[in-house]
C-alpha cells in the first residue's frame, strides 16, 4: 500500500518537471494571435456620437411634412424622394429619438413613437 502512494508520488513529480521544463509561448494564450501566427488587429471604435443636436425648427419640419406617416392609425410610408425623407435627412445622424424627445406630452399622443422613431429612419435612409 505504501509503494503505491511512494509510486503515486513519483509519478506526480515527474509529470509536473516535465511540463515546467517545456516552455509555453505567451503567444499561445494571447488573444489577438491567431494560429497561423498573423496578428488580429482590434475592430475599429464606433464613431463618436454627434455634438450636433436637433433644432425645433426641426421638430416642425418633420411633424409638418411627414404628419401623414407618423399618425397613430396610419398605413403609408414615406418614400425616400418625398418631402418627408428629406427633412428626416437634415437631422443629424438621422436621430428620430432626439426629435421625439421634443415632443410635447399631446403631440406624443398623437404620433405612433415606433414608426417615428424608427420607421422614419430606416425607409428615409439612401
Amino acid at each position: 500500500m505504501v509503494s503505491a502512494k511512494v509510486a503515486g508520488r513519483v509519478l506526480f513529480l515527474l509529470l509536473l518537471a516535465s511540463f515546467a521544463t517545456i516552455p509555453l509561448l505567451a503567444a499561445a494564450f494571447a488573444n489577438d494571435v491567431w494560429p497561423n501566427g498573423k496578428k488580429v488587429h482590434p475592430p475599429n471604435p464606433p464613431p463618436p456620437p454627434s455634438t450636433e443636436e436637433c433644432t425645433h425648427a426641426q421638430k416642425v419640419e418633420i411633424l409638418c411634412e411627414c404628419k401623414l406617416y407618423i399618425n397613430k392609425h396610419s398605413m403609408l410610408f414615406p418614400t425616400p424622394s418625398s418631402p418627408c425623407c428629406n427633412a428626416v435627412r437634415n437631422v443629424p445622424n438621422l436621430d428620430m429619438v432626439c426629435i421625439y424627445n421634443l415632443l410635447t406630452s399631446s403631440e406624443k399622443d398623437m404620433y405612433n413613437p415606433t414608426r417615428f422613431k424608427s420607421g422614419l429612419p430606416i425607409f428615409c435612409r439612401l
